[in-house]
C-alpha cells in the first residue's frame, strides 16, 4: 500500500518525486522543435544523415493551422519533388485566379489580355488554372507521414516551454510538458541538444527564449473561414475549374480579401499587412467584421449572382472565423540567434503574406538548416561556426525576399502610389 503523506513538506517531496518519475530525459545531437513545413523539411533532410535527431511538436496530427491554404510556385515545386501529387492527388486542387483592385489589375484594365491574364470586369483573370491549394491540416499531416516513412524520431504532444544554455555540459536544454490527444497533461520532458532548430511557428518559444530583439516587430493580422461548396456555387473559367479570388477592397490600405478554392469548398479571409514603417490601423474586431462582410459579399456575388438573403448574412456571422497575428519578414534587421540555435520559417519571421509567401520559405529554410547541419557537422564545425554559416546563407535569400516589400506601398492604392506604380511598370 502506498504511503500517505503526513506533513505538507512530505507531500511536496512526494509530488516532486512523482514529477521526476514522469519526466522523460533525452540527449540528442539535433533537436527540431515544430513539425510544420519547416520542421518536416528539416527532418526529412536529416533523417538519413546518421546524426542523432529528434523532432517534437506540441500537437497531435492531423491538426489545424490558420492559413490561406495557397501554395506559392516555389512550394508547389518542392512538394512535387516530394511526391505529393503522385501519392496524395486528392489533396490537390487547382483553380483559375481572379484579381481585383491591385496595381497589376489596374495596369491591365485597358487591355483585353496580357501575359496570360485577361480582363474580367473591373479586374483580371488568369488564362489557366494556376492557383494550387491544399488544406494545411492535410498538407502538414502528409509531410509528417513522409518524415515517418524516413524513420525520423518524432514525439507528439510535447510542448516546448523553456530553453536555456547549460554551461557545464555545453548543451542547450529544452523542457516542457507532455499532453495526450485530449489535451490532458501526462508528464514532462527535458532534452539536451548540441543544436536546436526552431521551427515552432509564429509564436516561437525558441525565438522568444533567445531574447532576440529586432526593434519594433512587424505583425500582419489575418482571418480564415471555410465555406462549403453548398454555400458557394462553383463558377469556372470555361473548363470546369473553380475561380479563386483576391480582392483589394479597401483603397489606401495594404489590406486584401481572398477566397481560395480548396477541396470541399473555399478558404475565405482577410489579411491586413503592416506598412514597411511598421503600422496598420486594423484591429482584431474590425478584422472579424470585415471578414463577415466579405463572406456576405461572396455569398451574394458568387452564387449565381443572386441578391444576398437575410438568412445568409446571419449565417455568415455564425461561421467560425479564426484570426492570428503573423510575424512578417522585417525590412531592416535579420534575427541573430545564439550559437547552436537555427531559426526557420515563421519562427525566423520569413513570412510575406502580401506576396503569398510562407509555406515555401518555411520549407526552403528548413531544408537549408538540414543541409548546413549535415555538411557542417561532417566537416567538424562547432556550433558558432555552423550557426554563422547558416545565417550567411539565409541572409542571401532574405536580401532577395526584401525586394518584394516595395509592393506594400504600391498596393495601398492611393493616387500617388498608383501613379508611381504605373510609371515604374510601364
Amino acid at each position: 500500500m502506498a504511503k500517505e503523506p503526513t506533513t505538507v513538506a512530505e507531500a511536496i517531496s512526494m509530488t516532486e518525486e512523482q514529477s521526476r518519475g514522469d519526466c522523460q530525459h533525452r540527449q540528442v545531437r539535433v533537436l527540431i522543435v515544430g513539425l510544420g513545413p519547416a520542421g518536416s523539411a528539416c527532418g526529412m533532410g536529416l533523417a538519413d544523415s546518421g546524426l542523432d535527431v529528434l523532432a517534437i511538436d506540441r500537437a497531435h496530427f492531423p491538426r489545424d493551422k490558420i492559413c490561406g491554404d495557397a501554395l506559392p510556385l516555389n512550394s508547389q515545386t518542392l512538394i512535387q519533388k516530394l511526391g505529393l501529387n503522385d501519392q496524395s492527388p486528392q489533396l490537390q486542387k487547382r483553380s483559375f485566379l481572379a484579381e481585383q483592385g491591385s496595381v497589376r489589375a489596374r495596369q491591365y484594365s485597358n487591355r483585353n489580355s496580357h501575359r496570360g491574364w485577361h480582363r474580367n470586369g473591373n479586374g483580371i483573370l488568369s488564362g489557366t488554372p494556376c492557383m494550387q491549394t491544399v488544406r494545411r491540416r492535410e498538407l502538414d499531416h502528409w509531410l509528417m507521414q513522409r518524415c515517418k516513412d524516413q524513420q525520423l524520431a518524432m514525439q507528439f504532444g510535447w510542448q516546448a516551454e523553456r530553453l536555456h544554455w547549460d554551461a557545464n555540459e555545453q548543451r542547450w536544454k529544452v523542457s516542457g510538458s507532455i499532453h495526450d490527444p485530449a489535451g490532458q497533461r501526462t508528464g514532462q520532458f527535458a532534452i539536451k541538444a548540441e543544436f536546436v532548430v526552431g521551427c515552432d511557428g509564429a509564436g516561437s518559444m525558441i525565438q522568444r527564449h533567445c531574447h532576440l530583439s529586432q526593434g519594433r516587430p512587424l505583425l500582419a493580422l489575418a482571418s480564415r473561414c471555410y465555406l462549403g461548396d453548398d454555400a458557394m456555387a462553383r463558377s469556372d473559367g470555361g473548363s470546369g475549374e473553380p475561380i479563386s479570388r483576391i480582392d483589394y477592397r479597401w483603397p489606401g490600405e495594404a489590406t486584401y480579401a481572398w477566397a481560395f478554392a480548396v477541396p470541399g469548398g473555399y478558404n475565405c479571409g482577410v489579411a491586413a499587412m503592416p506598412t514597411p514603417e511598421g503600422g496598420h490601423g486594423l484591429r482584431g474586431k474590425e478584422l472579424i467584421q470585415r471578414t463577415r462582410l466579405w463572406i456576405d459579399h461572396l455569398l451574394g456575388q458568387l452564387d449565381g449572382q443572386r441578391p444576398i438573403k437575410r438568412h445568409d448574412a446571419t449565417a455568415s456571422s455564425q461561421r467560425e472565423i479564426r484570426t492570428m497575428a503573423i510575424p512578417v519578414l522585417h525590412p531592416i534587421a535579420q534575427l541573430q540567434p545564439p550559437a547552436g540555435v537555427l531559426l526557420t520559417g515563421d519562427a525566423a519571421s520569413l513570412v510575406d503574406p502580401h506576396q503569398g509567401h510562407g509555406i515555401d520559405r518555411a520549407m526552403e529554410s528548413g531544408a537549408l538548416a538540414a543541409e548546413v547541419l549535415r555538411n557542417g557537422i561532417s566537416a567538424g564545425l562547432g556550433p558558432q561556426e555552423l550557426t554563422e554559416h547558416f545565417q550567411d546563407r539565409l541572409r542571401t535569400w532574405i536580401e532577395i525576399w526584401r525586394q518584394d516589400w516595395h509592393a506594400l506601398a504600391l498596393e495601398r492604392m492611393d493616387d500617388q502610389a498608383l501613379n508611381q506604380a504605373l510609371v515604374g511598370l510601364s
